[in-house]
C-alpha cells in the first residue's frame, strides 16, 4: 500500500487488526453510539481529540477506522493517509457488520 491511499477491508480481514493491541482502532460514530458499544480498545475519534490522536500516533502504526456503515470512515482514512500515515484501513460495512455476525 502506498502512502496516498487506504484499503477497505472486510470484518473478517479486520479481526486480526482489532485483536492486535499495537493497532489503533478509531470509532468515528457519535459519542452515544460509542458509549453504547464499540470494538475492544477502540478510541472514540472526535473533533475534540483529533489533533491529539494525530500528534501521538506513529505514522507506521496500523490504523483501522470505522463508522456506522463504512462510508464516512473512508474519508477519515484518506485524511490519515494524506497526513503521512502508511497502514490505514477502513472497515467495509462499518460497525453494523458486527451485529450481523
Amino acid at each position: 500500500m502506498d502512502n496516498s491511499s487506504f484499503e477497505i477491508i472486510s470484518l473478517d480481514d479486520a479481526k486480526d487488526i482489532i485483536k492486535d493491541e499495537d493497532s489503533l482502532i478509531l470509532d468515528i460514530r457519535d459519542e452515544a453510539s460509542y458509549s453504547d458499544s464499540h470494538y475492544p480498545n477502540a478510541i472514540h475519534l472526535s473533533n475534540q481529540n483529533f489533533n491529539k490522536v494525530i500528534e501521538k500516533t506513529d505514522r507506521k502504526k496500523t490504523i483501522l477506522v470505522y463508522c456506522y456503515k463504512g462510508i464516512s470512515s473512508q474519508n477519515v482514512a484518506q485524511h490519515f493517509c494524506n497526513l503521512g500515515f502508511e497502514n490505514v484501513y477502513s472497515l467495509n460495512g462499518g460497525y453494523k457488520e458486527k451485529t450481523t455476525e
